[in-house]
Parts: C-alpha cells; structure tokens; sequence
C-alpha cells in the first residue's frame, strides 16, 4: 500500500515533523504503570508501543530547540520536565489515533498522496519532486513508510478535530455575553509605588552586603569556561581572491542564452459565457454567438465584457488581462490569443471555464538582454560559484587534518595556510567571537575535546564560516573578588528594602482608600504615583499587563460603591486602584462582518474546549504503562 502511494508521487528547504497536537501538556503521570520491560518501548497505550527511538527523536529535537531559546544548557530539572512533556503529548496523539480508528475515520492512498506532493517541503521549482522527498526524510533519518503512516495519522486525526469544532455552537445568550465580557471597558485610578522610586531612601550597612557574599558564595561564581584555539575558513576571503577573466564570462553568457531571453507578450481581453445551473451549453453558445456578432457590428467590447462577462475580476476593466506569455492560460485559450492579431476578435473559443471571445490589444515582442548589461552579475555568479568550491575543498581539508592529527593543530594550520587563532573566555552560553553556537558549545565541552585534549570535527557556524577548535585552557568556577561584586550585593539589598517599603506604604494606601479616603489625597501621604481615572479594555497598554489583569479580575461596583484593590508585583511596586464603572461590551455597536467574524471565533473557542475536553477523557481512561528506563536521562542519551 505504501510503495502504491509512492508510486502516485510524481534546493533543500527545512523539513519538519508531524506536529503534536495542540493541547495542554500534563507534567504528572498518575495513571502510569511501570511494567513495560522492553527497553524498544518508551510506553505501551492501550496495548499499542511508543517506541524508544521515536520518543528520544522527539525529545532531543525539543530539547535542542529550548536549548537554542534560551541559549544555553537547561537545568536538569527542565530537561525532565521536557521528557514529561514529550512522553505525555505522545501518549495523547496515540489515545486520539485509536479512537479516530475505532470510530472509522480513513484516510485513503490518493488523498495521503495529494497532501504529500502539496507540501513545499518536497517540491522543486513548485513541483512535487520524488528525488527530494527521499532525500530529505532520508537526511532526517525517517524512512518514507515511517512518515506516510505519520501523516496518515496526522490527517485522520485532523478529521476528528474538523468535526468536533464544525459542530460546536453556542445560544444567542451565549454570544451577547461573549461580547459583553471580550468588548468590556472598565474606568479607574491606579496608584503605584515603585521601589526604584524609593531607592534614595535606602541605605544598606556594608555588614549586610558581607554577610550576603559570605553566605551565598555560590551566587557568585564565575561560569565554567575554557579558552579555545581555533582554525577558521571563510567563504568572504575567497570571494575577494577570486579573479574570472573577460572571456570566461563571455562563454559562460553564450552557453546560458535562454537566461537572458524574454519571450513574446501578449495584452488580451476577453468575454467570458460561464455554463452553469442557470445557463446551459447550448444558452451558453447562443449568448456567445449573439455578442460575436454585435462585437462584429461595431459594438464596443469593453461595454459587452462589463453588461456580460462572467469573469468577475476582468469585466469591470473592459475584460483586460494584461500582459503574459505562453504557459499561462489554458492550452485552448492560449492557442486562441497567439493566433489573432491586434484588434482582431477570435470566434467562440470554448476551455473548461466556459466560452471565450477574445481580443488582443498589443503584441510585445521578446528580445534578447545584451551580454553588457549582464556582464557584471554573470562575473559576480562566476566569482561565488568558484569561491564556494575553493572554500568547500579548503574546509574538507582542515576537517581531514584536525582529525588525522587530533592532539595538534600545529598540522591542520600548515596545511591549510591557516592561522591559529585563541578565543578566551567561552561558556556554555557561548562566547567572542562565536556567540551562542550550539554546534561549537556542544563541541567544546563535550568529552573528547574537553577531556581528552583532542580537535573537534568541522564545525559549520553559519554559511560561509566553519571552525575546528581544541581546548587550550579549561577554567572551573570560581568565587569572584569581593570588590568585583559589592556593588551589585549592595543595589540588589537595597531593592528588596525598597520593595518592602513599597509594600508597607501600598497596604498602608489601601487601608485608608477602603475607608474612604480620597486615593488622590491619600496617594500623596505615602508618595505613591496617581494618575487620572482611565477608561480601559481588556488589551490595553497604557499599564502593565499583571494591572490590567487585577482590574479586569476585580468585583464589579456594586449599588454604585467603587471597588478597592490592592497587590504586589514581581517587580516590587505596589498597586492601589479604585474601580469605578464597568461598561459591558454591546453586540449592536459592532458591524455586521466584524460580528460575523468574532461569532466565529466564539465557535473555534467552542469547539477547541470540547476538543480538549474528549482527549483529556480519553487520555484518563487510557490504560498507560510507562518503561522504568524513559524517564532516566542517562541511560536513553
């Protein structure tokens, strides 16, 4: 059935694998046995394995993306949370593709294979190319077999989700509520204290800052790093070497001819007589037949293609087309326009969309671009083209000598003409002049360059750069100088102080606003910020999101009392508001499309909900058994 698939299937992008799906990620495992023995099972559901290799594929891909996100190694408490998420949306997809199968969801041979050959990921030149598709899923390491069944998975699974959320609805009373809440405005006053503001209040005795150095001296460590020498090649410095004669270019120009050639052009416009449930065949070819000859009296065709064109984006410009060439109309069509000459009328021409008269109003011819106004860009090609094989064998070669003397890079440098160049301080969140480069990080602290002294392989640092590198000096962490990071001791106690302050002040605020008093007033006893009453939505920016938060969370006045609020931020400042009104969101203010729009988002939302809804049921009556050795980092790395 696979090989039948491919069978229909008839520059390199990034390939992607299947998408989980989009549902929130469960960390804890209750419901989970840990009697799977088989160390090729990551999980058993229902029965049905997760295989070891896929669930460690997934992982690291994940892994490396979080990695790149926050351009370093992740704590090794992450690093499990990540195997729990991994673990766990597998686990989901698997319960939906047995229900999706219980329930009789198929995805047959010919629609897997439109969705392939659609895919840009596999298409040359935008078409589905065989040659790549087996060349990228093999660069992945995915066999075609593998894939197929994934997407047809995917698309079954897509089956289920498209129904649940076409069917989700909603009252009329569900939606006006909608909106009251989405289009809600709220009018306050926000009082803050900020601890920054407060700064110049604090003072911190340096017996504090001391004590916090002496008894936290972990906080205050350098990074592990290690000074690295390195051999580079550079694509930039054979581009600027590279020297292409005059004639070469000519030769090259001569063989490349058709690149330069524009072929003929034609501007047409045409009638078009659409058969449809309403006008038959045979009306079809009257009407045509009726305005070939009133276009034949004189008639102007722009007038006929307005009143009766069927091509609604042409009719109102008179039936214009512009300008194209061959290839782009239908062959029937195309025949048609390369047969007439200028201002002449072709008779009835009939293609799949209906029937055409057809009129050419200007012929282009092609001509050829002169070899001097080609001359530099074909240079400048002939230039990179060379470049990139000198910097592609030149790099080979330092690959090929780093490895046969891997102790030195005394041989690599000689043999490539090469310097030796030191990079001082590089951490596992990179380093000058590399920065964050997972490849070469990975590289440098990995065991055999950092342990064992030997020279990496190659490393690709971007296009038209590459590296090998050794470790020439490793240097753990250590307890940075007292002086070195009394400033930062001293500013960082000084702002728990003040946000203790803040604090203090902020509730003291509070207190007197519940009373009654006047937030303005009372604001400016304890020093607080105090703005004018703002009329405020749901999106706005006018004040931190964790403000707009707490004032949308608020309780609505009541008997026309204002509601009082007071909290903390992460920051430290300390926020007061008054909640004076609440203006619900009224459906009639919204034109008809936007309504229509956000009626359908309110069904998305919907059906998303009952779509979480039924795999998380699905997911607890699964019968889940996990394998002692997945969640053990060193033993599946």
């Amino acid at each position: 059935m696979l090989q039948t698939i491919r069978d229909r299937l008839s520059g390199w992008v990034a390939f992607l694998l299947l998408g989980l799906i989009a549902v929130a990620l469960v960390i804890s495992f209750g419901n989970m046995s840990t009697d799977v023995s088989s160390l090729n099972s990551a999980a058993t559901v229902n029965g049905e394995d997760i295989s070891m290799p896929r669930f460690q594929e997934i992982y690291q891909n994940e892994l490396l993306r979080q990695q790149e996100a926050f351009q370093g190694e992740l704590p090794e408490v992450l690093q499990q949370q990540i195997r729990a998420n991994v673990l766990e949306s597998l686990v989901q997809n698997r319960v939906v593709s047995q229900y999706a199968r219980e329930r009789g969801y198929r995805m047959d041979d010919d629609r897997l294979a439109e969705f392939i050959r659609s895919q840009q990921a596999f298409q040359v030149a935008g078409e589905f190319s065989p040659q790549s598709y087996t060349a990228i899923l093999a660069s992945q390491g995915v066999s075609p077999e593998a894939y197929e069944e994934d997407q047809r998975n995917a698309l079954e699974i897509g089956q289920i989700q498209g129904g649940i959320i076409a069917s989700a609805f909603y009252t009329p009373a569900e939606y006006r509520r909608f909106i009251e809440l989405e289009l809600e405005n709220r009018v306050a006053t926000v009082a803050r204290l900020d601890p920054v503001i407060l700064l110049d209040e604090i003072k911190v005795a340096e017996s504090e800052v001391l004590a916090l150095y002496e008894n936290t001296p972990s906080r205050f460590q350098t990074e592990e790093s290690v000074a690295l020498e390195y051999v580079e090649v550079q694509l930039a410095e054979f581009a600027a070497s590279v020297a292409v004669g005059d004639d070469e270019v000519r030769s090259y120009y001569e063989a490349n001819l058709d690149r330069f050639r524009t072929e003929e052009e034609r501007r047409a416009r045409h009638i078009l007589i659409a058969v449809s449930d309403e006008r038959d065949a045979a009306a079809a070819d009257a009407l045509a037949a009726e305005i070939k000859d009133r276009l034949d009296a004189g008639e102007a065709f722009a007038e006929l293609a307005a009143t009766y064109s069927d091509d609604t984006g042409s009719a109102a410009d008179g039936g214009d087309l512009g300008w194209a060439g061959r290839g782009v109309f239908v062959p029937e069509f195309e025949e048609a326009v390369y047969a007439l000459q200028v201002d002449q009328v072709s008779a009835p021409v009939r293609t799949q969309f209906g029937i055409h008269l057809i009129q050419v109003l200007e012929i282009r011819a092609g001509s050829q671009q002169p070899f001097e106004e080609v001359q530099a860009e074909l240079r400048e090609e002939l230039q990179s083209r060379e470049a990139e094989d000198g910097y592609y064998e030149l790099a080979e070669r330092l690959d090929d000598l780093a490895l046969e003397s891997p102790g030195s890079l005394e041989s690599a440098a000689q043999g490539t003409g090469l310097p030796i160049q030191r990079a001082e301080l590089v951490t596992r969140t990179g380093g000058a002049p590399f920065g964050f480069n997972q490849a070469l990080i990975e590289a440098a602290f990995s065991l055999a360059v950092l342990e064992d002294g030997e020279n990496s392989a190659l490393i690709e640092l971007g296009d038209g750069q590459a590296v090998v590198i050794r470790v020439a000096e490793y240097r753990e962490p250590v307890v940075r100088p007292f002086d070195e990071v009394r400033a930062e001791i001293e500013q960082e106690l000084r702002l728990q102080a003040a946000a203790a302050v803040a604090r203090e002040r902020g509730e003291d605020l509070l207190g007197r606003a519940e009373a009654g008093e006047d937030l303005a007033t009372a604001a400016a006893q304890v020093g607080a910020q105090v703005g004018e009453p703002l009329t405020l939505a749901r999106g706005s920016e006018v004040l931190p999101p964790d403000v707009i938060a707490e004032i949308f969370r608020a309780r609505p006045p009541v008997n026309g009392l204002a509601t009082v609020s007071g909290f903390a931020s992460g920051d430290g400042s300390y926020t007061v508001f008054v909640l004076d009104e609440v203006q619900a969101g009224r459906p009639e203010s919204i034109p008809r499309a936007e309504r229509d729009q956000r009626k359908n988002s309110l069904a998305q939302q919907v059906g998303n909900y009952a779509l979480g809804a039924m795999i998380l049921d699905l997911r607890a009556q699964a019968d889940v058994r996990v394998s002692p050795n997945t969640m053990n980092t060193e033993e599946n790395l």
